[in-house]
C-alpha cells in the first residue's frame, strides 16, 4: 500500500491511497468465496453450487461494491494508523479507479483537530459579571428615583453567557468538512422533528418563508458557532486540568435510569464524561469570576 498525505487549509488532510492489484485480486477471491457460501441456486444445496456458475449469476455491480467496501474498510484505517492520523470527521472518499486488473486508488479527505488559542477568558468573564452588576445597580437607582421598591440583586453568569464570552476570545479555524457534517446532522434532526408533527420539509420551509439553501446557510452558521464553542471548551478542560471521577460518571448513568454495572457502551460513557468535564469547567470559571467580581460567600449558590 502506498500512501501520500497532503495538508489542506483549515486542518484538513487529503490522503491518497493506492492498494496493489494483488490485494485487489485477493479481496475479490475472498468476497466471491463468501458469495458462493451464501448462494442458493436451483438444483444445488446452499453453498454447494459451482463457483463459476455463482459468479455468472451474481450481480457484478453489487459484487464490485462489496469488494470496494472491503478495501476501504481495510486500507483506510491502516493508512491512518501508519501515518499517525487522528481524524475528527468521517472521510469524504473519492474512488479514482477500480479495475480487478489494476491497483485500487482512492482519496480520503478528513478533518483533524484544529489549533485553538483562547485569549484572556478569565478577564472576559470577570468583566461580564462586573457589567451585569453595574447594569442592575443602575436599574435599582432608577427604581429608587421613581419610588419603586427594590430587592437585593442576585447577579449570575449563566453557562450560555460564559460560553459566548469564551468563544469571543477564541481563535480557531473550523474545518469546512466538520461544518458540513454538523449542518447535515441539524438538517436531518429538523426533518425528523417536522415529520413527527406531520410536516414535510417543504411545508416547514414554506411556513418559515425560507428556501432550502437559506435554511442550510443558517444551520451552517449555527454549526460553526457550536463547533467553535466545543473546541474552546475542550481546550480549556485540559488547560484547567479538569478531572472527572468514575463515581461521577456512574452517578450520571444512574440519574439517566440505567445501571452503571451493566453499562458497556464506551462511546456513550466517553460522551457522558465529556459533558461532565465541560459542566465542571463552566461551573468553576463562573464561580471564580463571580467571587473575583465582588460577590460575597453568602451568594455563591443563589
Amino acid at each position: 500500500m502506498k500512501v501520500t498525505v497532503e495538508k489542506q487549509p483549515k486542518s484538513t488532510l487529503k490522503i491518497a491511497i493506492t492498494v496493489p492489484v494483488e490485494q485487489v485480486k485477493e479481496t475479490y477471491e475472498k468476497t466471491l468465496d463468501t458469495v458462493v457460501k451464501e448462494a442458493e441456486l436451483p438444483g444445488f444445496r446452499k453453498g454447494m453450487a459451482p463457483r463459476e456458475m455463482v459468479r455468472e449469476k451474481t450481480d457484478t455491480s453489487k459484487l464490485y461494491g462489496e469488494i470496494i467496501n472491503t478495501l476501504l474498510q481495510t486500507f483506510y484505517p491502516q493508512a491512518l494508523k501508519e501515518n499517525k492520523i487522528l481524524p475528527v470527521s468521517n472521510p469524504k472518499v473519492e474512488i479514482r479507479e477500480f479495475d480487478l486488473a489494476k491497483d485500487f486508488e482512492f482519496v480520503a479527505v478528513v478533518a483533524t483537530r484544529p489549533d485553538v488559542k483562547v485569549g484572556e477568558y478569565k478577564k472576559a468573564l470577570k468583566e461580564l459579571y462586573a457589567n451585569k452588576v453595574k447594569q442592575i445597580s443602575e436599574e435599582n437607582v432608577k427604581k429608587l428615583k421613581e419610588g419603586e421598591k427594590i430587592e437585593e440583586p442576585h447577579v449570575h453568569i449563566s453557562p450560555n453567557d460564559a460560553i459566548a464570552e469564551i468563544t469571543k476570545v477564541t481563535e480557531v479555524e473550523i474545518p469546512d468538512i466538520l461544518i458540513e457534517e454538523e449542518t447535515n446532522r441539524m438538517m436531518a434532526r429538523l426533518v425528523d422533528q417536522a415529520q413527527s408533527i406531520g410536516l414535510s420539509l417543504d411545508q416547514y420551509l414554506k411556513a418559515q418563508n425560507k428556501t432550502d439553501t437559506q435554511l442550510r446557510e443558517d444551520y451552517a452558521k449555527l454549526a460553526e458557532k457550536s463547533l467553535r464553542a466545543e473546541f474552546a471548551l475542550s481546550y480549556l478542560v485540559k488547560e484547567e486540568k479538569i478531572e472527572i471521577a468514575d463515581s461521577e460518571i456512574n452517578d450520571a448513568i444512574l440519574a439517566s435510569g440505567q445501571d452503571p454495572i451493566n453499562f458497556t457502551d464506551q462511546v456513550e460513557k466517553w460522551y457522558i464524561k465529556s459533558v461532565l468535564e465541560k459542566n465542571k469547567l463552566l461551573s468553576n470559571l463562573i464561580e471564580a469570576a463571580e467571587i473575583e467580581g465582588g460577590r460575597t460567600g453568602d451568594h455563591n449558590h443563589e
